[in-house]
C-alpha cells in the first residue's frame, strides 16, 4: 500500500449530528471519550484534521497524557504523533494553538491559492506541501505522509467535508465511533459526511469490529468490508 491505513473518529449524537448548526466545539461527549479520543490518537503515526476542525476546537493535535506518550516511547516511536493539516484555500491563522504546539511535527497541505503572507508566517513552524491545484490531491498527499515521513497509519479527525472527501475516494480503513445520548436536531446541523448533498457512487460497507457501552455513551468500532481482490 502506498498510502497510510485511514482510521476516522468521530462523536455522534443521537440524531447524527458531530456538531451544531453554528459548527461549535464537540463538548458533548463524556471524560472518557475524550480519554479514549487520545489513546486513539495515540495509536496512529500521525493525526490528520481539516482547517476548519483545527479552528473551531482550537486544537493542538497533541497528546496531554504522559502514561501515552511514554508508552509510545517505550515502542520506539516519537512521543507525539506527527500532526497533519489540510486546508484547500489556506486560510490558517499562525496564532492558532496548533501552530504554538512545539512536541511533534507539523505538516500542512494546501494549494498556490494561500495567501503569500499566510505561508511566510506559517513556515517556521512546520513543513508546508503546496499544490497548483483548487482542492489539495489527497491521493498524492497521502503518498508523501508514506513515502516521506514513514506514516503507516493515520487518524483523521475531522471534519465532515475531509471525512467527506476521504470516503468519496474509498481511503477509510476504519471507523471509531461514539454514540453520545443528546439530540441536536437541525438540518444545517452536520453529519460526518456534512449537509445533505448527493449519495456516494455507491455505498461503502463496514463490519462491527467491536461495541462497549461505558457510562450513557456507545463505543464502536469499525473496519471497511473490501472484496478479496482489494
Amino acid at each position: 500500500m502506498n498510502r497510510p491505513e485511514i482510521v476516522a473518529n468521530f462523536a455522534l449524537t443521537i440524531d447524527g449530528k458531530i456538531s451544531t448548526r453554528s459548527h461549535t466545539p464537540s463538548l458533548f461527549t463524556s471524560p472518557a471519550d475524550k480519554a479514549r479520543l487520545q489513546e486513539i490518537r495515540a495509536s496512529a503515526d500521525a493525526v490528520l484534521a481539516g482547517r476548519g476542525t483545527v479552528a473551531a476546537d482550537s486544537m493542538s493535535m497533541g497528546l496531554s497524557r504522559a502514561d501515552l506518550r511514554t508508552r509510545r516511547v517505550a515502542a520506539g516511536k516519537s512521543p507525539v504523533p506527527i500532526r497533519v493539516i489540510l486546508s484547500n484555500r489556506g486560510r490558517l491563522d499562525p496564532g492558532w494553538k496548533v501552530f504554538r504546539y512545539t512536541q511533534s511535527p507539523l505538516v500542512v497541505f494546501s494549494t498556490t491559492r494561500m495567501p503569500a503572507a499566510t505561508r511566510r508566517a506559517i513556515a517556521p513552524h512546520g513543513e508546508l506541501f503546496l499544490f497548483e491545484a483548487e482542492a489539495v490531491p489527497l491521493a498524492a498527499a497521502l503518498r508523501v505522509l508514506r513515502a516521506d515521513y514513514d506514516i503507516r497509519r493515520l487518524v483523521c479527525e475531522g471534519g465532515a467535508m475531509l471525512f467527506h472527501s476521504l470516503i468519496d475516494a474509498d481511503l477509510v480503513d476504519e471507523i471509531y465511533v461514539t454514540l453520545a445520548p443528546v439530540i441536536f436536531g437541525g438540518r444545517n446541523a452536520p453529519t460526518v459526511t456534512g449537509l445533505p448533498g448527493p449519495f456516494f457512487t455507491s455505498p461503502r460497507e463496514f463490519r462491527v469490529v467491536s461495541q462497549e457501552v461505558v457510562g450513557d455513551e456507545c463505543y464502536l468500532h469499525f473496519r471497511r468490508r473490501r472484496k478479496s481482490r482489494d
